[in-house]
C-alpha cells in the first residue's frame, strides 16, 4: 500500500480540500500519513493568499523536495492557492515538483499522485475558455483531519 502524507497550509477551505483529497486517495486503497518521513508521496497544499502565506507554502515545498533528493519521498504534488496563482512561475522555477494542482482539479489527485503518470504534461481541465471548476458533494469520499466533532466546509 502506498502512502502519502499531507502539509496542508493556509485557511480551513483549504484542509477541506485537503480532506478530500486524501478521502480519493484513501477510497483508491492508499494509506494516508501525517509523517511525511515516512511518506513514498508528499503532497503540498497551498496558500497563495498573502506574502507570509505564500512564503511558508515555498519554504514547506522545498522541504518536501528535499526529503525527495534524500530518497525518502518519490513523488511530490504541490496543490492548492499557490499553484492556481502562479502555476507557470512554479512549473519553471520547481522542476524537482512531480505535480502542480490547483483548486479546480482537486479530482485529479489519483492522477498526480500515480508514478506512471507525466503530470507535468498534462494540459489544464477547460471548459471553452475556461478552466473547469472543481465542486465536491455529500457523496466525495473525506478523511477527516480535525477532531471528530469538528468539521469545516466549504462555501465560498
Amino acid at each position: 500500500m502506498k502512502k502519502v502524507g499531507f502539509v496542508s497550509l493556509g485557511c480551513p477551505k483549504n484542509l477541506v480540500d485537503s480532506e478530500v483529497m486524501m478521502g480519493q486517495l484513501k477510497k483508491a486503497g492508499y494509506e494516508i500519513t501525517n509523517n511525511a518521513d515516512e511518506a513514498e508521496t508528499v503532497v503540498v497544499n497551498t496558500c497563495g493568499f498573502i506574502e507570509s502565506a505564500k512564503q511558508e507554502s515555498i519554504d514547506a515545498i522545498l522541504e518536501a523536495t528535499t526529503l525527495k533528493e534524500e530518497g525518502k519521498a518519490k513523488r511530490v504534488v504541490v496543490a492548492g492557492c499557490l499553484v492556481e496563482r502562479y502555476r507557470d512561475d512554479l512549473m519553471k522555477e520547481l522542476p524537482e515538483v512531480d505535480a502542480f494542482i490547483g483548486t479546480n482539479e482537486l479530482g485529479r489527485i489519483l492522477e498526480a499522485t500515480d508514478e506512471k503518470v507525466n503530470f507535468r504534461e498534462l494540459p489544464l481541465l477547460q471548459i471553452g475558455n475556461k478552466t473547469a471548476t472543481y465542486l465536491y458533494d455529500f457523496d466525495t469520499p473525506r478523511y477527516r483531519a480535525t477532531d471528530s466533532y469538528t468539521a469545516f466546509i466549504k462555501i465560498a
